[in-house]
């Protein structure tokens, strides 16, 4: 059976076309992910705008058509933060359905942890390991622990990448004072977790979201770079982010601008902007759950 996915996201609206061989296996037919923007300035204002909802309409359209033509036998999509929290959200579902003959699902932070924590139990833990998942996006953080399949504990906040940027840092690159005052929120938003999950062990902390995939990449390609410096070897691609390699990559992004983050980290334009809050959540992440080194998850 073949199934489409689509995910409105607070920063990018992605798109999964699967051919379902049995309840837990499946193979992926086609991937799309365009940066929209939802969240962008919603977050702060509660409501979503005219333009926003027109951009994200209009890529719809775009994957609904793509889902047809792999003749995908059903389509299902789910909205999470920016929707979750714009006070026009029954307007926004209404139009999509209008233009485009899609039902959005909008789903709570916790049922968003959780689906995203059993897909990483399955897609990217080793089979009856108890796994911990950070997701970052634009307008909340999830994080999961599960136990072959089971989910042990799930928590939503209200702390994303887009959200963050636009309500702490106001110039390029930050003030010390912006800095700080985003990392008191960040600490803040994970007392709950870290205070709930002081005795839960686990085997392994995976990371899911574009800004973590980013992050990681970021990390492999200086090191990569230095390796060559050096004249070493390149040492094979890794999918691991050591938290004592984030705190330090995270202390140099927040010295550059724009243009120099960028240049970095070979990041898009849209990335770049929200790069600093989105590592600044991880490493408060990983120092509130004790996670000395998170593995990405694609």
């Amino acid at each position: 059976m073949k199934l489409a996915a689509i995910d409105i996201g607070s920063n990018s609206i992605k798109l999964a076309v699967a051919d379902a061989v049995d309840s837990d296996s499946f193979a992926v037919l086609r991937r799309e992910r365009d940066v929209i923007r939802l969240g962008h300035e919603t977050l702060r204002k509660g409501r979503l705008s005219h333009s926003a909802i027109d951009r994200a309409i209009g890529c719809l359209q775009r994957y609904k058509a793509i889902a047809e033509t792999n003749r995908a036998e059903a389509i299902v999509t789910v909205a999470t933060a920016s929707v979750r929290e714009a006070h026009n959200a029954a307007q926004f579902v209404k139009e999509v359905e209008r233009q485009t003959g899609l039902r959005v699902e909008i789903l709570s932070g916790v049922e968003e942890a959780r689906l995203i924590g059993l897909a990483a139990a399955h897609g990217c833990s080793l089979k009856a390991a108890t796994n911990i998942n950070i997701d970052i996006g634009g307008g909340s953080t999830e994080v999961s622990l599960f136990r072959n399949g089971t989910s042990l504990s799930l928590f939503s906040m209200k702390l994303g990448a887009v959200g963050l940027t636009e309500s702490y840092l106001n110039s390029d690159p930050p003030s010390a004072k912006q800095l700080k005052n985003l990392k008191a929120e960040v600490h803040a938003a994970f007392e709950r977790p870290r205070r709930e999950l002081r005795d839960a062990r686990w085997q392994q902390a995976s990371g899911t979201s574009g800004t973590i995939l980013s992050l990681g990449a970021t990390l492999r390609k200086l090191a990569d770079a230095d390796d060559e410096r050096k004249h070493q070897p390149v040492q094979p691609t890794e999918t691991d982010i050591p938290l004592s390699q984030l705190a330090a990559l995270n202390t140099k992004l927040a010295t550059l601008d724009h243009a120099g983050r960028r240049a970095l980290a070979e990041l898009t334009g849209q990335r770049a902007e929200i790069i600093i809050a989105g590592g600044q959540i991880l490493e408060g992440a990983m120092r509130a759950l004790s996670v000395n080194v998170i593995r990405n998850c694609n």
